[in-house]
């Protein structure tokens, strides 16, 4: 009698255990899935985590120029202050009696003198000189014959000028071969000359941010500069 060999045990069914083991497959691929996700759109510009201070500390790209310290801010130029010292605001401050009667027939300012482009209003013959007179503040003063041009009147300019047309003046002054001299606190500056027509010059006075630009044709009164410093510094 043949006995039969013991077979081997029989395993349990594993398909149960396959199962959990594909679920938990699916929702670790599922968990990295929805990972993904949330990574993309954090990387595309996304919310930061939350509690992430660093990456809200970083600095923000733009475009937009820095805003302006008030401090820093440009200021509209200031306006040109008053010239320092004498101002006297009427050619009639610029005279004693005594000279005003020195000139005998001629008059202060007459009316013909006043026309647009008279040549009588310029204390000075020189182009450079004139250019500094017309662009700066100052008081015209013309003593002519009151029926009209004649042979002979006198015409000053009392400019007020900066330090630096001051200068300019000087130096241009001196250019022309005037003579300059240190008197009455200031710089005088001399030129005349005698022709057929009779005695032409010019007389020039820088002080204290003043120009005294004179230009006479036979005419002049001995002492008219001086007359003139002893009124507009009265009391200096």
């Amino acid at each position: 009698m043949t006995v039969p060999s013991p077979s081997a045990p029989r395993r349990a069914p594993q398909r149960p255990a396959r199962r959990r083991l594909w679920f938990l497959l699916g929702a670790i691929g599922s968990g990295l899935v929805v990972a993904l996700v949330v990574l993309l759109i954090v990387w595309r510009g996304g919310a930061g985590l939350p509690g992430d201070s660093a990456a809200a500390a970083r600095p923000q790209p733009s475009n937009a120029p820095p805003p302006v310290a008030l401090a820093a801010a440009p200021t509209a130029p200031a306006a040109p202050a008053t010239p320092a010292g004498p101002h006297p605001s009427t050619c009639a401050e610029l005279y004693s009696p005594a000279m005003t009667e020195a000139f005998g027939s001629a008059v202060l300012n007459p009316g013909w003198t006043q026309a647009a482009g008279a040549e009588v209003r310029n204390g000075t013959a020189d182009a450079e000189l004139i250019q500094v007179i017309d662009a700066a503040e100052k008081l015209t003063c013309v003593w002519g014959s009151p029926e009209g041009g004649s042979g002979s009147g006198l015409t000053t300019n009392l400019v007020w000028v900066t330090p630096e047309q001051s200068a300019a003046v000087t130096a241009r002054l001196t250019a022309t071969g005037m003579t300059c001299y240190e008197e009455l606190g200031g710089l005088r500056c001399v030129t005349e000359t005698t022709g057929e027509a009779g005695v032409s010059g010019e007389s020039h006075f820088i002080r204290d941010g003043i120009w005294l630009a004179t230009r006479y044709v036979n005419s002049g009164p001995d002492g008219y500069t001086h007359d003139i410093v002893a009124n507009v510094w009265a009391g200096a």
